[in-house]
C-alpha cells in the first residue's frame, strides 16, 4: 500500500533491452549493460509504455513500475494532467540502417490507432566517420510522393545529410526519416511505438522472413511538402554548471547539464524531470549514480544538489 503523503524526491528506473535487426553492442561496450543478447538497438532508458514498462530500481517503490506509480501518486509528476505517463527516453545503437519511415501525430494515431501520435528528438552521441542521417523528402505535392513510392525511386525522393556528434534533431510527426548505420543517440519522445515503415531495403530477419510495409498509412500522414528545420547543435565544450537549453517543442523540453564539483538545481515551477547520465559518475540528492543510469526528479523537490562529475540529458512536458 503506498503512502500518499510519502515525500519521494527521485525514483531510478531499471533499463529495458530491445532487440533490432539493426542493432549492435555499442550500448554494452559503452554504458557496461549487462546484455547477454548481440543485436541490442534500444535500451528503453525511462518507459511506462504497455510495450515496456521500466520499474523502480530501489527505494520505497522498489518493483512497483512507472506506469503503476503514475497512477497511483499523480503528485509525483507535477499533477500530470495525461491519462499516460506522457514521454519516454530511449538510447539508440544503429549498426545498420533503420527502415525508411514516419510517425503519425496525435489526430491520426488515435483516429487509427487508438493511441498518441509520436514526435521525437535526437542528440547525436556517437558516429562512424562518414556517417550521415536521413530527414525528409523532395516531393512537392502528395500525387508525386505517392508516385515515387510506388515505383521505389528512393535516390530520387529521399534527402541525407552528414552527421556530427552534438547534432540535435527536432523530428515532428509526419517527417520521413532514418537513423542510419554508425550512429548512437539518446532519444526523447511522446509515449508511442507506432512506426509506419515504408522502406526496408527488402531485407529479412533470423526467420527469413521480411519486416511489414505500412505504405498507405505512411503515405497519409508523411508532411507535404517537408519543412526542413534549422540544424541545432549541442556544444561538446560547453560551459560547466550551468542548465543549457537544448531544445522546446509542443510535447517536451530538453536540458543539457555538465557537473564538475557541485551544482544545486532549483526547482522554481515545481515541474518533474526525466535525467539520464551519459557520462561520468557522481551523487544526486545524496544518492550515487553513474554512466547509463536514469531517474526521475519528481516534482516534490525544491531543490536538488548534483556532485561529482557528470553529463545529463534532462527532459520534461512542458515548454521552456
Amino acid at each position: 500500500m503506498s503512502s500518499p503523503n510519502k515525500k519521494i524526491n527521485l525514483l531510478k528506473l531499471e533499463p529495458l533491452f530491445v532487440e533490432r535487426i539493426w542493432g549492435g553492442t555499442w550500448l554494452k561496450e559503452e554504458y557496461g549493460y549487462k546484455i547477454d543478447k548481440p543485436n541490442i538497438g534500444e535500451c528503453w532508458a525511462i518507459s511506462a509504455h504497455p510495450s515496456g514498462d521500466c520499474k523502480i530500481a530501489s527505494g520505497y517503490y522498489h518493483g512497483w513500475t512507472l506506469s503503476q506509480i503514475y497512477e497511483q501518486r499523480r503528485d509525483l509528476f507535477a499533477d500530470d494532467s495525461h491519462n499516460k505517463f506522457p514521454l519516454m527516453v530511449k538510447l539508440i545503437d544503429a549498426k545498420d540502417d533503420l527502415s525508411i519511415q514516419v510517425h503519425p501525430d496525435d489526430r491520426y494515431a488515435r483516429l487509427h490507432e487508438g493511441q498518441s501520435g509520436k514526435s521525437e528528438a535526437w542528440i547525436i552521441l556517437h558516429t562512424l566517420p562518414n556517417a550521415r542521417i536521413q530527414i525528409g523528402h523532395t516531393a512537392m505535392t502528395r500525387d508525386e510522393l505517392c508516385e515515387l513510392v510506388k515505383a521505389g525511386k528512393w535516390d530520387q525522393l529521399l534527402k541525407y545529410r552528414p552527421l556530427k556528434e552534438g547534432e540535435v534533431f527536432d523530428i515532428k510527426s509526419g517527417t520521413l526519416h532514418a537513423i542510419c548505420k554508425g550512429t548512437s543517440l539518446i532519444e526523447i519522445q511522446q509515449s508511442s511505438d507506432l512506426t509506419y515503415r515504408v522502406y526496408d531495403y527488402d531485407r529479412v530477419d533470423h526467420d527469413g522472413l521480411k519486416r511489414p510495409l505500412h505504405i498507405d498509412k505512411a503515405l497519409d500522414v508523411i508532411a507535404i511538402p517537408q519543412q526542413d528545420k534549422p540544424i541545432r547543435y549541442l556544444p561538446l565544450n560547453r560551459k560547466k554548471n550551468i542548465l543549457f537549453n537544448v531544445l522546446s517543442n509542443d510535447y517536451f523540453a530538453i536540458q543539457a547539464l555538465d557537473v564538475d564539483g557541485k551544482y544545486t538545481f532549483v526547482n522554481r515551477d515545481r515541474n518533474y524531470f526525466l535525467v539520464t547520465i551519459l557520462e561520468g559518475q557522481g551523487k544526486i540528492g545524496g544518492r550515487q549514480f553513474k554512466k547509463g543510469e536514469s531517474i526521475i526528479l519528481t516534482s516534490r523537490f525544491s531543490r536538488m544538489t548534483f556532485q561529482g562529475k557528470m553529463r545529463l540529458v534532462l527532459a520534461n512536458p512542458k515548454k521552456f
